[in-house]
């Protein structure tokens, strides 16, 4: 895929941020949802969406900065570096998930072990679907 087309992609992303940013601060303010979460995660996404929208107008713009950031994104060493980050992070949160759970089962603190423990169980089968995907393409 061009990069230009690819970040263009993640502009309207941007974009889609903004929509649902916007959308949630209006259910609040509209009083549908009587829940103020709403209208933070709303002024999150609106924020987080309009500064990447500036991020990605402003790179498509600029030819030589798009072509740094190219370069940046498809090095095979910068590539290896994210996937090792995932793996570690992906084992730590493991590993802590599960001590977490027995340290809370023995305080006799069931319900919020069971709720992390069923987290752990989703996180760990998202990743054997993942790992099926991926072997299957390769």
């Amino acid at each position: 895929m061009d990069y230009k087309k690819k970040l263009k992609t993640r502009l309207c992303y941007a974009i889609g941020y903004m929509v649902v940013g916007v959308a949630l601060i209006l259910l609040q303010l509209t009083g549908s949802v009587d829940n103020e979460m709403s209208s933070c995660f709303g002024a999150a996404f609106t924020v987080c969406g309009v500064v990447r929208v500036i991020q990605y107008i402003r790179l498509i713009n600029n030819k030589d900065r798009m072509e740094q950031r190219e370069i940046a994104e498809k090095d095979e060493r910068n590539i290896m570096l994210w996937e090792k980050a995932r793996s570690i992070t992906f084992g730590i949160y493991v590993m802590l998930a599960g001590t977490a759970i027995m340290v809370l089962y023995a305080i006799h603190m069931e319900f919020v072990g069971q709720i992390i423990a069923y987290a752990l169980c989703t996180l760990v089968v998202i990743y054997w679907i993942c790992y099926i995907m991926v072997k299957r393409k390769y």
